[in-house]
């Protein structure tokens, strides 16, 4: 779906500016291709973990919205398959983005749902303004400023999240640069040692 939200590619370029947790996850373009897969091959496990992970979402939300997407999930996949399957690719893969991204930072995880949430919610008004009259775009587009906006916000959150990690190494990596010029001559003794020991150590 060509939509200004990327989906995984977006909040991967997020948490790979200097998360130590995204480390643990595939480059963009490896989920991309998984989205991609699954959308053809249409696994009945992914129906399932698209499903979970409306629950979830649901659940960070601390909305009851779960029935209602999941009946627009369902009356996709009886007037769009195609669609349908490429939603349900979407959320399958972004739930192994957060489940990933649970098991070192809880805190980023629950943002990166709430943004997965968004983005849902943004693809599900972009299907919708296709098949409205202008009166109703007009009300689709307001829509998705609210959701947009709210989405800007999750991701300048993460992005204050990084700021504080770096300035936190950017602390340390300055402590132990300052405790190297402490005790220069102590290391180049150490080091100086080492070398001569195994010069004349025996072969």
């Amino acid at each position: 779906m060509a939509c200004r939200i990327s989906g995984v590619i977006g909040v991967l370029g997020l948490l790979a500016a200097s998360s130590s947790a995204a480390q643990e996850m595939p480059n963009p373009q490896a989920m991309q291709l998984q989205v991609q897969q699954i959308a053809q091959q249409r696994p009945r496990e992914a129906e399932a973990a698209a499903r979970a992970f409306l629950h979830v979402i649901s659940m960070q939300r601390g909305e009851g919205s779960e029935e209602s997407s999941l009946a627009l999930l369902e009356q996709l996949k009886a007037s769009e398959p195609d669609a349908y399957w490429g939603e349900v690719a979407q959320l399958t893969v972004q739930f192994d983005v957060v489940q990933n991204l649970a098991r070192h930072d809880s805190v980023r995880a629950g943002l990166v749902t709430q943004m997965f949430g968004l983005e849902g919610m943004a693809r599900t008004l972009q299907r919708a303004y296709r098949s409205a009259n202008e009166t109703q775009r007009d009300g689709i587009r307001s829509q998705l400023e609210k959701v947009i906006a709210a989405h800007f916000d999750y991701e300048t959150q993460l992005r204050l999240l990084e700021i504080k990690d770096i300035e936190r190494r950017l602390v340390d990596v300055r402590a132990e640069t300052q405790r190297r010029r402490d005790k220069r001559a102590e290391f180049i003794k150490f080091a100086v040692d080492d070398i001569i020991r195994d010069a004349i150590r025996p072969r």
